[in-house]
């Protein structure tokens, strides 16, 4: 998954709580400024434990699996 990727699928999981950027920034610490820099994918690096706490918040969290192997359908449900 890109950073890209990450911040839109960020994003979603935020409006879905029905949260604004200020609302994750009071909880998390972490700026408006790069809160929305992080979903709209204009930030080139971040911090892992930044987008750690941010899915945490989300009741998300990291998930490794084999590159180019194809998604499975929980992980399929989970995108819509």
């Amino acid at each position: 998954m890109t950073l890209e990727k990450l911040g839109k699928q960020i994003k979603t999981l935020r409006k879905e709580k029905a949260w604004s950027q200020d609302d994750l920034e009071q909880y998390s610490g972490i700026t408006k400024r790069t809160i929305s820099k992080i979903e709209n994918g204009f930030i080139d690096e971040v911090g892992i434990k930044k987008v750690e706490m941010i899915l945490d918040l989300l009741d998300m969290e990291f998930a490794l699996r084999p590159k180019g192997r194809p998604k499975t359908l929980e992980e399929l449900q989970n995108e819509r």
